[in-house]
């Protein structure tokens, strides 16, 4: 039960990164899957199975208000059955995404019941009750947040025998075919950034880190700190032209 109190207390701090702190991405499955390793005590296998779920959920985003996917419990449960279990990021991955998108239904779900009260914020808004509004909408995001965890919670608490009975009886196939599939998803993350971020302005950038990485025996952490520090004297000279201006 304490295990299962701690990862609670994980997703508390998803929720509030994702819709106290300001969407500060906080909540992303590289740092929910690092801090369930934590708590479990195997902060690297998290951090490994966190960097790489977070290529599988790069398409998890809502929009238009659609919940795609509660990556939070998806993120947790599939960290914490895979190295509860002794299995790596096919589990995780097997867990995670029917995990996440359970969640997603039970959030909307909640989103759907909470509407029917919700209209009242338009009245309250036409008479100027700010302070209403606020309360409203603090109160439904507590009651919200309480619920999901109470989810991870009795996921966690009840559900490892089950679990792991549905793991072992997975055929091996299936397991190869997602360890397979693990295998491609750095260079579908990569190639997805690419497509993000192509612009013939950045076009000479990608030359130079590989040259830096290739020839200069640099490693990825060295072409970082290079590329912050070209980035930042070239903010700050903007800054400088932008005031003389």
């Amino acid at each position: 039960m304490k295990m299962a109190l701690l990862l609670g207390l994980v997703y508390i701090f998803g929720w509030c990164a994702d819709n106290v702190f300001g969407a500060s991405y906080m909540h992303r499955p590289i740092i929910i899957c690092a801090l369930t390793g934590l708590v479990m005590g195997h902060f690297n296998e998290g951090l490994v199975i966190g960097g790489t779920m977070e290529l599988a959920w790069m398409g998890f985003l809502p929009y238009a208000g659609m919940i795609t996917g509660e990556e939070r419990i998806g993120a947790i449960l599939g960290t914490y059955f895979a190295i509860s279990t002794g299995n790596s990021f096919e589990v995780a991955i097997a867990i995670a995404l029917p995990a996440a998108i359970l969640g997603a239904n039970v959030s909307t779900a909640c989103n759907t019941v909470a509407s029917y009260y919700m209209h009242k914020c338009d009245k309250w808004a036409e008479e100027g009750d700010i302070d209403k509004i606020n309360k409203t909408h603090v109160g439904y995001g507590i009651i919200k947040c309480t619920l999901m965890t109470l989810v991870v919670i009795a996921a966690v608490d009840l559900g490892t025998d089950a679990i792991s009975t549905a793991i072992n009886a997975i055929p091996e196939s299936i397991m190869n075919g997602l360890g397979k599939a693990s295998d491609l998803l750095p260079a579908v993350g990569f190639a997805m950034l690419i497509n993000t971020m192509w612009d013939k302005r950045f076009f000479p950038l990608y030359f130079v880190g590989f040259v830096l990485s290739a020839y200069l025996k640099l490693d990825v952490m060295a072409v970082t700190i290079l590329a912050l520090g070209f980035a930042l004297f070239r903010l700050f000279s903007m800054e400088g032209e932008t005031n003389n201006d």
